[in-house]
């Protein structure tokens, strides 16, 4: 196939290149104030962001003021900050990885007044983001103030990218389509998506109910428009 004689390999094994991806914890509403609240005020905006709009550590440290429209309640994904492993000290912006990665999220109502007072206390003149001296946040200085607050609330196995995690699975939670997360995460392809969604499979049983709702009475107008998931 590699020298052009054969069109597709003939040996099509079903599963084959498929590596399985490990489940991440998901966080509770309750377990991110709590993070939220153990985490240094500086960094508190960066926890409701990465757990409410999906945001990567990266796209957090590239933010700056221009891309935050508190009249829209949006955040504008432009650039990513990367830290090459292999040089210390020689971090830069960068687009995103692909077209989608650059977009414009909505931030829940709820997380609105803490962007703003962390726009009003802690964001520097071009970063939104930024250490105390002023310099573009480092993603480890973002790590380490984070692993000390999931310490002192006990939970140590969650990463700072299991908030993404969360986010978009509450986001699926909300009835959010395969397309609405793509979007929201700036995935360019639905296999990096759908992982999200077997939150919904909980579902299963409120649409059972419904049915039997449904059977009781045989008045289609009388169900509710939207099936609430009970914690």
């Amino acid at each position: 196939m590699r020298e052009g004689i054969i069109a597709r390999n003939p040996c099509q094994i079903p599963g084959a290149g498929t590596v399985p991806v490990a489940e991440r914890p998901v966080a509770t509403p309750a377990q991110v104030v709590a993070l939220v609240d153990a985490i240094n005020p500086r960094y508190r905006t960066a926890v409701l962001i990465a757990a409410w709009c999906g945001l990567r550590r990266g796209e957090i440290a590239g933010l700056r003021v221009s891309d935050v429209d508190l009249t829209e309640h949006t955040i504008t994904v432009r650039k990513a900050r990367v830290e090459p492993l292999h040089a210390p000290g020689q971090a830069f912006d960068k687009d995103p990885k692909s077209h989608a990665g650059k977009r414009t999220i909505v931030i829940p109502p709820h997380v609105v007044p803490l962007v703003r007072l962390h726009l009003e206390q802690y964001a520097g003149t071009d970063r939104l983001f930024v250490s105390r001296d002023g310099t573009p946040l480092r993603g480890n200085t973002l790590y380490q103030a984070f692993v000390r607050a999931r310490k002192k609330v006990g939970l140590d196995d969650l990463t700072f990218h299991d908030l993404r995690h969360t986010g978009q699975t509450l986001a699926a939670q909300t009835g959010a389509t395969l397309a609405d997360l793509m979007k929201r995460l700036g995935h360019s392809s639905m296999a990096a998506a759908r992982r999200y969604l077997h939150a919904v499979d909980g579902r299963d049983r409120e649409i059972a109910k419904a049915l039997s709702e449904l059977a009781a009475h045989g008045d289609v107008a009388r169900l509710p428009r939207h099936i609430t998931m009970r914690s």
